[in-house]
C-alpha cells in the first residue's frame, strides 16, 4: 500500500471517528437542553405547589359541603315523612388521613348531636338505613337496583304506608328499580307498587302470584324482568315477575319470601351454600331476566366441580359472547362480567344493592371514612379529586425530577465539556484532507513530467536516426548523373539491369526524400513540444531540477 493510500485510509478513519463523536456530542447537547427545560418547568410548578393545593382543597371542601347539605336535607325529609316529630338528621364532614369522613347523627334542639345507631330505636335506624341505600345505589354509579328484606319490620303499622310511599317516590325520582319483601299487605296501600304474593307451602313447593309485567317494559330498558327459582329451598319452580319501578313480595312469615333475596345474594355476591339447593335435588338453578330477552343463569351443584356456574344466554338460549369473551364461568367467585353487565356488585365490600334481612342497618355501623367513600362524598366533584391526585403525583414527580434532573444535568454538561475541542479537530482533519489532495495533484504532475521526459528522449533518438539517413542520401549521385549513366549503359544488358536498379533507387530516393521532409516536420513539431514542456516545467528538469536549454538538454551539459 502506497504512503498516500495509507494516509487516505487513516484520514477516512478519522472522519468516521469524528462523525461518531459529533453524534454523541449532539445527543448530550439535546439531553442537556431537554433537562434544562424539564427541570425549569418542574421548579416553576413546585413554586406554585402550595397555592395550587390550597385552591383545590378549598374547591373540594366547597363541593363536599354542598353534597353534605343536600344529603342532610334528603335524609331529614325521609325521616320526617315516615316518622313525624323525629329530630332532623345531621351530617358532619371531617377528614381522616387526608380523606373525607362523614359522621351521621341527629340534631337536638339545643344544638348538640346524638348517635343514630346507639341512641335511637330500630325504626329510625331502618328508615335512615334505607335512605342511605337509595343514595348509595345512585352515587356508586352502578346498576340502579335495590332489594330490601323486611326493612319495615320495626316500623309502626300505621307508618308503613308512609314508608312505602317515600320509597316509591324516591325510587321514581332516582330511577331505581326496587324489590321489597314484607309480611304486610302492601296491596292495600294506595300506591303504584307492583305487588306479588307468595302462595303454597315450602314442603310442596311455593309459587308466586305476580301481575303481568310485559307491557311495562321496553326491550332495551335496563332492569331485572323476573327472578325464577328451580329447586331452590322451598321453590320447585317459582317465578317472581318484576316491574321497572317498586315491587313488593308479600306473604306469611316463614314461607320462603326471603329465598328470593338469598337467591339474588348468591348470584351477585357469591353467597351460595349447598343448603340453597332444595332437599332431594342434585342442583338448584336461579334465572334472572334482563333486557333484550337475555337471561342470567346461576346453577349450584353440590359436590361437583365447579360448584357454581354463571352463564348469560341470548333469547334463543345460546351463550352470549361479547368482545371475544364467552359469558360462562364456573367457580366460587362471582365473574367480573356479571357485575359489568348488571351493575350489581359489592361497593367497598358492602352489600349496597341487596340487603340482608338479619343486618338491616346500613352504613351506620361503618367508619366515617367508609361512609363517605360509599356515598361518594369526595367523588361528587370527582374531577376535583382527580385533579388533587394528579397534582400530588405531579408534585412528587417534579421534586424527584429536580433532584435527579439537576444531577443528570451536571453529569451531562461535564460529558459535553469533553467534546469542546471537537470543532478544532474537525478543522485539522479538513486541513489534512486538503494537503492530501495537494499531494495527489503533485503526484499527477510528477507522473506527467516523467512521461514528457520519455517523449523527449524518444524524439532525440528519432532525430539522430533521421539525420543519419539524410547524410546517406546526400552522398548519392544527383539525378542528372544517374540519368546519363543509365543512357550509357542502355547498350548492354548489364547496363540495362543497372539502369533498372538505378530507376528503383531513384524511386527509393524520392520516397526517402518524402520521409525526410516528413521527419523534418516531425522534428520541428517535437522541438515545439519540447519547448512547450520546458516552458511548463519552468525551464527545469523534472527529474533533477537542473535548468534546460531550448533543446531540452541540461544547460551545464551544453
Amino acid at each position: 500500500m502506497s504512503r498516500e493510500a495509507d494516509l487516505a485510509r487513516r484520514l477516512d478513519g478519522l472522519r468516521h471517528g469524528l462523525a461518531r463523536a459529533q453524534g454523541r456530542r449532539d445527543a448530550f447537547r439535546a439531553r442537556a437542553e431537554a433537562l434544562e427545560r424539564e427541570v425549569g418547568s418542574a421548579k416553576g410548578r413546585l413554586l406554585l405547589k402550595d397555592e395550587a393545593e390550597g385552591f383545590l382543597d378549598a374547591l373540594q371542601t366547597e363541593a363536599n359541603r354542598r353534597t353534605v347539605e343536600s344529603f342532610e336535607t334528603l335524609l331529614s325529609a325521609f325521616v320526617s315523612e315516615v316518622l313525624p316529630g323525629e329530630k332532623p338528621v345531621s351530617l358532619e364532614l371531617s377528614t381522616e388521613r387526608g380523606l373525607p369522613a362523614l359522621d351521621i347523627g341527629l340534631k337536638r334542639p339545643d344544638g348538640s348531636r346524638e348517635d343514630i345507631l346507639e341512641d335511637n330505636g330500630g325504626a329510625l335506624t331502618n328508615v335512615v338505613g334505607v335512605a342511605l341505600r337509595l343514595i348509595a345505589v345512585v352515587k356508586a354509579g352502578a346498576g340502579r337496583f335495590l332489594a330490601l328484606d323486611e326493612a319495615d319490620c320495626w316500623i309502626a303499622p300505621d307508618r308503613i304506608p308512609a314508608f312505602y310511599r317515600v320509597i316509591e317516590q324516591g325510587a321514581e325520582r332516582l330511577g331505581i328499580q326496587c324489590l321489597t319483601v314484607s309480611h304486610h299487605d302492601v296491596a292495600r296501600f294506595e300506591s303504584g307498587i307492583a305487588v306479588s304474593r307468595l302462595v303454597g307451602e315450602p314442603v310442596t313447593g311455593i309459587a308466586i302470584a305476580s301481575p303481568d309485567m310485559d307491557e311495562a317494559w321496553s326491550d332495551a330498558a335496563p332492569g331485572l324482568r323476573f327472578v325464577r327459582l328451580r329447586d331452590i329451598q322451598g321453590a320447585q319452580d317459582a317465578t317472581l315477575r318484576l316491574s321497572p319501578g317498586v315491587n313488593a313480595l308479600t306473604g306469611p312469615n316463614n314461607r320462603g319470601k326471603s329465598t328470593f333475596i338469598r337467591a339474588l345474594r348468591a348470584v351477585f355476591y357469591g353467597e351460595a351454600r349447598d343448603s340453597l339447593v332444595r332437599a332431594g335435588a342434585s342442583s338448584g338453578t336461579i334465572e334472572i331476566g334482563a333486557q333484550h330477552g337475555r337471561t342470567l343463569r346461576f346453577v349450584r351443584r353440590p359436590r361437583r366441580s365447579p360448584v357454581n356456574l354463571w352463564s348469560l344466554h341470548e333469547a334463543d338460549g345460546s351463550v352470549v359472547e361479547e368482545n371475544g369473551l364467552r359469558c360462562e364461568t364456573g367457580g366460587r367467585a362471582v365473574p367480573d362480567w356479571v357485575g359489568e353487565v348488571f351493575g350489581i356488585a359489592r361497593v367497598g365490600e358492602l352489600d349496597v344493592h341487596v340487603a340482608h334481612q338479619k343486618f338491616p342497618v346500613f352504613l351506620l355501623g361503618e367508619t366515617p371514612a367508609r361512609r363517605s367513600a360509599v356515598l361518594a362524598i369526595g367523588r361528587e366533584a370527582a374531577f376535583i379529586a382527580d385533579m388533587q391526585a394528579i397534582h400530588r403525583e405531579r408534585s412528587t414527580r417534579d421534586a424527584a425530577l429536580v433532584r435527579n434532573g439537576e444531577r443528570d444535568l451536571t453529569e451531562t454538561r461535564a460529558a459535553l465539556a469533553r467534546f469542546a475541542g471537537l470543532e478544532a479537530v474537525s478543522v485539522e482533519i479538513e486541513a489534512a484532507a486538503r494537503r492530501l489532495a495537494e499531494i495527489d495533484v503533485g503526484r499527477g504532475r510528477r507522473e506527467a513530467m516523467a512521461s514528457a521526459r520519455e517523449t523527449i528522449v524518444e524524439a532525440r533518438r528519432r532525430i539522430v536516426t533521421i539525420r543519419a539517413r539524410a547524410a546517406c542520401l546526400d552522398a548519392l549521385p544527383s539525378g542528372a548523373d544517374l540519368a546519363g549513366l543509365a543512357v550509357g549503359m542502355a547498350a548492354s544488358r548489364e547496363r540495362s539491369a543497372t539502369a533498372a536498379r538505378l530507376a528503383a533507387t531513384m524511386d527509393a530516393l524520392a520516397a526517402a526524400r518524402g520521409r525526410f521532409a516528413a521527419a523534418s516536420q516531425s522534428i520541428a513539431e517535437t522541438a515545439g513540444e519540447i519547448e512547450r514542456v520546458t516552458n511548463e516545467l519552468g525551464g527545469a528538469c523534472p527529474t533533477c531540477g537542473a535548468p534546460l536549454d531550448s533543446s531540452a538538454r541540461h544547460a551545464h551539459a551544453a
